[in-house]
C-alpha cells in the first residue's frame, strides 16, 4: 500500500466529514510516549491533506480525543482475536473512512479484507491505499444492498461498524443488521452505541462541526438482541471502563474518568459491542 505525497484537496461534507475526527485523534496519538495505537500511518495522511482542522480543534483537546483511540485498540484487538481463531476469515470494514485498520492488524495472507465506505470517500482513500489480491476497497453506502455481492459468503467474517451507526436512521442499522445475518452463515459484528441522551447532547456540536446528524442511539442493547433469534451478545463493554485508560498520564483527565465511570448514566453513554450470528 503506497503513500503518495501530494496535498489532497478535500471536498467532502456531513457524515462523510467527520472521518477527520476520527484521523486526528488517532494521528496525534501516535505523537504521543505513551500511544495506544502507534498509528504512524495516520499521521502519515493528516500531514498529506489540505483539510481545515480548525473547526474541530476549537471544541476537541487530546484528552478528549482519548477515547476514540481506546475504541479503535478494542476493534483491532477484538478483529485480530478472531482473524486468530479464524485464519481464513474475511474482515470487513464499514465506514472505514481513511482509517488504518488494515495496516495495524496487520493480517495474514490467508484473510481476505474488504473496506467500504462512500463512492468519495473511496475516491479520497486511494490516495493513501493501495488494492492487492487480500485487500479491496468498495464504494457504496452501507445502506445499500450491492456491496454485499462483491465479499465472499462462504467464510467466517468478522464485520467491523467503528462511528457509523450513530449516523443511520434506527430502521436502516436494523435492515443492515438483517441483510448481514442473511448473507453471511456465521461471523461476528462488533460496534459501538451511543445512549439516547448521548446522541442528543451531542447533536448540536456535530451539526456545527462538519453538518452530520446523529441519528440511531439505544439506552438498552436488549433493542439490537431483537434484531434477530440469530444475534447472540459476547460482550458489551462501556467505554468509559476501558483497560487502555490506564495508559492515560495522571492528571485531571484520567482522574475525571475514573469518577464518572462509577455512574450508570457515564456507563450507557457510549458501549462497545461484539455479537456472534
Amino acid at each position: 500500500m503506497e503513500e503518495k505525497t501530494k496535498t489532497i484537496q478535500i471536498t467532502l461534507t456531513e457524515e462523510k466529514e467527520t472521518l477527520f475526527v476520527c484521523l486526528r485523534a488517532k494521528a496525534l496519538d501516535s505523537r504521543q510516549k505513551n500511544s495506544i495505537l502507534h498509528d504512524t500511518k495516520a499521521d502519515e495522511i493528516l500531514k498529506s491533506i489540505d483539510y481545515n482542522f480548525d473547526k474541530i480543534e476549537a471544541s476537541a483537546s487530546f484528552d478528549g480525543d482519548m477515547p476514540t483511540t481506546w475504541r479503535a485498540k478494542h476493534f483491532d484487538d477484538w478483529t485480530q482475536e478472531y482473524i486468530a481463531a479464524n485464519e481464513h476469515a474475511v474482515v470487513v470494514h464499514l465506514g472505514c473512512g481513511l482509517d488504518s485498520r488494515i495496516t495495524r492488524v496487520n493480517p495474514p495472507a490467508t484473510v481476505s479484507w474488504f473496506d467500504v465506505d462512500y463512492p468519495e470517500v473511496i475516491e479520497l482513500r486511494k490516495n493513501f491505499f493501495s488494492e492487492s489480491t487480500q485487500y479491496k476497497m468498495i464504494a457504496s453506502s452501507v445502506t445499500d444492498s450491492g456491496w454485499l455481492q462483491k465479499i465472499p459468503s462462504n467464510r467466517p467474517v468478522i464485520i467491523v461498524a467503528e462511528g457509523l451507526l450513530i449516523y443511520l436512521d434506527p430502521d436502516d442499522v436494523e435492515e443492515l443488521f438483517h441483510r448481514i445475518i442473511d448473507y453471511f452463515p456465521h461471523g461476528q459484528i462488533v460496534f459501538d452505541a451511543m445512549s439516547k441522551s448521548i446522541i442528543k447532547l451531542g447533536q448540536k456540536e456535530v451539526k456545527k462541526q462538519t453538518g452530520a446528524v446523529l441519528k440511531w442511539g439505544v439506552n438498552d442493547t436488549k433493542e439490537i438482541d431483537r434484531f434477530s433469534p440469530k444475534l447472540k451478545k459476547i460482550s458489551e463493554m462501556p467505554l468509559i471502563k476501558s483497560i487502555y485508560i490506564k495508559q492515560v498520564p495522571f492528571g485531571l483527565f484520567k482522574i475525571f474518568c475514573r469518577v464518572i465511570a462509577v455512574f450508570p448514566f457515564s456507563r450507557r453513554a457510549i458501549r462497545l459491542n461484539r455479537y456472534e450470528f
